[in-house]
C-alpha cells in the first residue's frame, strides 16, 4: 500500500502532516513528493519539509494519490503531467483524496463529475459536476475520489485513508490509540 502525498509551496502544514502522519502510523508507505522542482518544500505557515522526491524523479504509481489544500493549491495546476496523472488514476479506479481548497482541482480536472464531494467553504462552485456535502460532513468518500473541509479535518481524512487501503477496523482501531475516538465510535464516514 502506498500513497503519494503532492507537496507545492504553500501548502497547509497540518492537512499534509497530520495525514502523513496517520498513514504512517498504520503502516502504509507514503512518499512526499515535490512539485516545485525543489525538494525542499515551504508551508503557508513557512515551515520547510524535506520531501522524499521530485515529480516524476521515479514512478508516480500508487494506490492514494494525495492533494493537500492551502494558498499554494492553484499551483497544482501549472504542474506539468500533474492533471494527466489524477486522471489516469482514476481512468483505473485508483483512489485520488484531496481537502480543503484542492477538492477544487480535481473539479476543474472532471475528476468529480456525477461524485459526492465536499471542500473548504467558498469552494463549492469549483467542484464542478460534483453533488456537493457541506458542514456537519467532514470527509466524502465516493468510490475512489476521497474529499475533505479543511485542517480541521485532516485526522478524520487520514483514518478514511486507512479505512479506504485496509479496513474499517484498522482506522477505528488507530483513531482510539490516537485518542481521538472513543472505543464506542465505530463509524468514520458520513
Amino acid at each position: 500500500m502506498k500513497v503519494n502525498t503532492y507537496l507545492t509551496d504553500g501548502f497547509e502544514t497540518v492537512e499534509a502532516m497530520a495525514v502523513i502522519d496517520i498513514l504512517r502510523r498504520a503502516g502504509i508507505t507514503v512518499d512526499i513528493v515535490s512539485v516545485t522542482g525543489d525538494t525542499k518544500v515551504t508551508s503557508a505557515q513557512n515551515i520547510i519539509v524535506e520531501a522524499d522526491r521530485l515529480f516524476n524523479d521515479e514512478s508516480e504509481e500508487a494506490d492514494i494519490l494525495f492533494l493537500p489544500g492551502g494558498p499554494g493549491t492553484p499551483s497544482y495546476k501549472e504542474v506539468e503531467g500533474l492533471k494527466e496523472l489524477f486522471i489516469s488514476q482514476s481512468d483505473q479506479g485508483k483512489g485520488i483524496a484531496a481537502i480543503c481548497a484542492a477538492p477544487s482541482v480535481l473539479g476543474e480536472w472532471g475528476l468529480l463529475e456525477g461524485k459526492n464531494a465536499t471542500a473548504f467553504p467558498g469552494f463549492e462552485s469549483k467542484l464542478i459536476g460534483a453533488k456537493v456535502h457541506k458542514a456537519p460532513a467532514r470527509v466524502v468518500a465516493d468510490g475512489n475520489i476521497i474529499t475533505a473541509r479543511g485542517m480541521g479535518t485532516a485526522v478524520d481524512l487520514g483514518l478514511a485513508l486507512v479505512e479506504y487501503l485496509k479496513d474499517e477496523n484498522s482506522a477505528v482501531e488507530l483513531g482510539v490509540e490516537l485518542q481521538y475516538l472513543e472505543e464506542s465510535e465505530k463509524k468514520l464516514l458520513n
